[in-house]
């Protein structure tokens, strides 16, 4: 619903977010939404003596609603 609301109400091009490399869930869901892995931020986050990477990723207008076909 976000999404409708940022592509079809506010008009938006491009939706981008990130998110930390050990969150596999998300990653997935997100790849299921249509957005792309565009960037890779490395060994942002130490977390319990291990570095995670930011992985940056966007979906735009075109490819979300033609996805929803």
């Amino acid at each position: 619903m976000l999404l409708d609301y940022a592509f079809l109400e506010l008009n938006m091009h491009r939706v981008s977010l990130r998110v930390f490399s050990h969150n596999e869930k998300a990653i997935h869901i997100y790849n299921k939404l249509g957005f792309v892995k565009e960037g890779v931020i490395r060994e942002s986050l130490y977390r319990n003596g291990i570095w995670h990477d930011i992985i940056v990723m966007g979906v735009l207008k075109k490819d979300y609603l033609n996805g929803k076909r």
